[in-house]
């Protein structure tokens, strides 16, 4: 059986998935702190989603550590969250973190820390502002990187480089 999971979806899950979150709501199947372990075994996860709940977590490393653990070889995972550069990411009280395009380079390995990581970056997708998503993606990289403001959200896609 191959479990997709959709870490701190709240009351709106993706369709199909293990709903997991830190509080029970509609749709959740499994209530824990995501950020002390998710409570499956090892390589048991095809997928993996984190929309809009990484910004959250105060202790991102472990919880990347963790979730490396439970993926099983290729697994992909979908990382939605606020643009490090946007208001967004900086409106809502509850947002401990930003996240750049390069946040996830930490968790390749080898990396900085010795974390028993492997996570590649599949792709990135930008929600841009108007006018900008008519720009040239060059243009819209210059802008993203200089302006303030310009991009909404990320979605990173990253598989679990596994033996």
């Amino acid at each position: 059986m191959s479990i997709v999971l959709d870490i701190g979806c709240g009351a709106h899950k993706q369709p199909g998935t293990v709903g997991i979150d830190r509080r029970r709501l509609p749709g959740v199947n499994v209530v824990c702190d995501f950020e002390r372990g998710l409570p499956f075994t090892d390589g048991s996860i095809a997928a993996a989603y984190s929309i809009h709940s990484i910004e959250h977590m105060r202790d991102v490393i472990s919880f990347m550590v963790d979730l490396y653990r439970v993926c099983a070889p290729g697994a992909r995972v979908t990382v939605k969250t606020p643009y490090y550069a946007s208001r967004k990411a900086f409106v809502d009280p509850t947002h401990v973190r930003f996240i750049t395009e390069e946040s996830f380079e930490y968790f390749k390995f080898p990396n900085y820390y010795g974390l028993k990581t492997n996570f590649r970056t599949v792709s990135i997708a930008y929600t841009m502002r108007k006018p900008f998503t008519f720009f040239p993606a060059y243009f819209q990289k210059r802008a993203r990187r200089y302006l303030w403001n310009v991009c909404d959200e990320m979605t990173v896609v990253l598989e679990a480089v596994k033996p």
